[in-house]
């Protein structure tokens, strides 16, 4: 972890493409930058561990991390995976409870990160904030939900397929994902992942390097039944 220089356009930048600042007026963005520290994380550095308790609110500036919950067993379920000008915590900075989650950087990243007592203060200073991140978790809700009835009814194909859609309308269509981590993400093994990503790259639906995943037939991917997974 290592502080980066202090950039004020490139901090308010960012905060106005933010989905969860929408609404809010270029001032107070403004001001919100002033109270952010931007951080840089090498990659597979952990930003945040469990148990820990919640002291600020963190914004992706560049890079990407993996938000993920593990089981008493050890078994890892991703929550989030949060890109540039994405929230990777946005209960924690109300409550300043013990994070229940796990958050790793999968790339090299910078976060902005604004402590608990600075975002509290300017949150209920500018209530739509509040608005914007119970729509955002709502959101979150919904696929949680979804991803619970896939597990009881889909297949592991439709599973993985509704997965590798939502990463290409997330990320495009180069995706820096292994088939352990798309199955992982589908809830199933990595010798599931592995025989699906063969089948779709035989049917020129994707194509796969070393450690990547080319979606060249997006449409392929699409089910009619199926919403867009919160990811």
């Amino acid at each position: 972890m290592i502080k980066e220089p202090d950039h004020l356009e490139r901090k308010i930048a960012l905060i106005s493409r933010a989905v969860v600042f929408k609404g809010i007026s270029e001032s107070a963005q403004k001001d919100f930058a002033n109270l952010a520290v931007s951080v840089r994380y090498a990659k597979k550095e952990i930003v945040f561990q469990s148990h820990e308790p919640c002291s600020a609110f963190i914004l992706v500036e560049q890079g990407l991390v993996r938000v993920s919950k593990y089981s008493a067993l050890g078994k890892k379920l991703t929550y989030l995976l949060a890109g540039p000008s994405e929230p990777i915590n946005l209960v924690g900075p109300f409550t300043g409870a013990q994070r229940a989650y796990v958050a790793e950087a999968i790339l090299d990243t910078t976060i902005l990160s604004v402590n608990r007592k600075d975002f509290l203060a300017f949150a209920f200073a500018n209530h739509q904030l509040i608005i914007n991140i119970i729509d955002i978790l709502g959101h979150a809700v919904d696929s949680s939900n979804t991803r619970i009835l896939d597990m009881m009814g889909k297949k592991v194909i439709q599973r993985l397929k509704r997965v590798l859609h939502t990463l290409f309308q997330k990320f495009g269509p180069t995706l820096n994902f292994t088939a352990e981590e798309i199955g992982e993400l589908a809830s199933t093994t990595t010798e599931s992942s592995l025989r699906v990503l063969t089948d779709l790259r035989n049917n020129g639906i994707i194509g796969k390097s070393r450690g990547q995943i080319h979606i060249q037939k997006p449409e392929a991917l699409l089910d009619a039944e199926a919403e867009e997974l919160w990811i």
